[in-house]
């Protein structure tokens, strides 16, 4: 979940110690393999969670988490059943008594904090803090205080007791639209630029990088921009983010639609598989923890006959180090163990691209999963793009000079593409 956190919003490549996939030929398709199947098992065991959950949300027992302000548990115990107990959620009419009050004021036009001032006067606390206009916030947009909620897709009637009038929380709400007011949050929030480090222009070779603005209305421009052209010494037009980083997907899509690319692909990844679930890898692994676990005897050894305290602290410092190392190395050995269980076929693998043919290039989390997994490098001009990919049929991925562009520009053929915008691409 982070390391999919740090891709989208910083842009930020998270190497895993336990998952050591290689930038090769297949090593990047199969991290996204990896992390397709480790989804699909995640949406199997959550359906499992919520048909449990369903049942108790259909008997009104309480669910789990945690209970919101103005309610408590009350246990009612299982008959015939030592020490269990049926969880039901009753209202707590000291909270309850604060919560009304709340509402109901605001309802009138009294500001919250005012309405905080009076309760602080009265002598009442929320969660023995003393109460501000803020402690409201979350309270008067939750709609189960009516009684109601939404729980998992169905409205949910039986499991929260009514504290506030229906009548009353729609009032509220109106109150509460008509004083909010925003300050172009959205228009701020940070934009995910998805070729960053994988875009260079293809006038001068240098890396092309983000860029943005607003106009006088106030409307948000990002755009991809070549380091030199900012300091006038490329005349490399302003790329727009949206559509090039859309073009781009399209242009893997259209590639893998391919039946031959396709088999390529999968050839490239079941080779992949094979090669880093075989036994030899799994030997090495065990190599490695059995040479890590004699060292840590030693050490044990010599810390036993240590005299010094500097040498005994200088031993106990290297001890930790092993002992991450092996926590690594063991859940490396876990991984191995797992992946060679899968049975990999190469029916997968082309099962998997058709479910990425089915992808939505508009989505902004597909073009990610696309860009950041099979797109290697771009060489991008005002009248063609060259897009290579972390799939070659085998070979590994040197780096691709500019000079290398040049020369796939001038011996490949030039195939045209009505995407928006115009432009002729070479897929390498």
């Amino acid at each position: 979940m982070y390391k999919e956190m740090l891709k989208e919003k910083y842009g930020i490549k998270v190497i895993s110690a336990l998952e050591p996939i290689a930038e090769d030929e297949g090593g990047e398709f199969y991290e996204m393999f990896l992390e397709w199947n480790a989804e699909k098992y995640s949406k199997r065991l959550s359906k499992r969670v919520k048909d449990g959950l369903n049942v108790s949300a259909a008997n009104g027992t309480f669910c789990g988490g945690s209970l919101i302000f103005g309610y408590r548990l009350d246990y009612e115990p299982i008959p015939g059943k030592y020490n269990k107990f049926v969880k039901r959620i009753i209202i707590h009419e000291e909270e309850a008594k604060i919560l009304r009050f709340v509402f109901e004021e605001y309802d009138k036009g009294v500001t919250k904090k005012k309405i905080a001032e009076a309760l602080n006067a009265q002598g009442y606390r929320m969660k023995g803090k003393t109460i501000t206009g803020k402690s409201f916030d979350r309270y008067l947009v939750n709609r189960k205080y009516t009684g109601e909620f939404s729980f998992g897709g169905r409205l949910c009637k039986n499991m929260y007791p009514a504290i506030i009038d229906k009548a009353l929380f729609e009032r509220v709400q109106q109150k509460l639209a008509q004083n909010r007011y925003t300050l172009g949050g959205a228009e701020s929030a940070k934009e995910p630029y998805l070729l960053t480090g994988k875009l260079f222009c293809g006038h001068c070779g240098t890396e092309m990088v983000a860029g943005g603005g607003t106009s006088h209305t106030g409307k948000r421009y990002c755009y991809y921009a070549c380091k030199l052209s900012k300091r006038r010494k490329c005349k490399k037009r302003l790329e727009h983010k949206t559509l090039l980083e859309e073009f781009v997907t399209d242009c893997v899509i259209n590639f893998l639609k391919n039946p031959i690319n396709a088999e390529t692909v999968a050839n490239d990844v079941f080779n992949y598989y094979n090669k880093r679930t075989e036994e030899n890898n799994l030997k090495a692994v065990n190599t490695k923890i059995a040479n890590a676990k004699n060292e840590v005897d030693k050490l044990t050894d010599v810390f036993i006959n240590a005299k010094s305290k500097l040498l005994q602290d200088s031993i106990e410092k290297k001890m930790q180090e092993y002992e991450i190392l092996l926590d690594n190395l063991f859940k490396q050995k876990a991984q191995l163990e797992l992946e060679r269980g899968y049975k990999l076929t190469k029916k997968d693998i082309l099962d998997f691209i058709g479910m990425l043919l089915r992808g939505d290039p508009g989505d902004k989390d597909f073009r990610r999963q696309i860009i950041d997994n099979l797109v290697y490098r771009i060489y991008v001009s005002d009248n063609d793009t060259v897009i290579y990919f972390n799939i070659k049929g085998g070979s590994h991925i040197e780096t691709i000079t500019f000079d290398d562009n040049k020369t796939a520009v001038s011996l490949r053929v030039k195939v045209q593409t009505p995407l928006p915008p115009l432009r002729q691409v070479k897929l390498v």
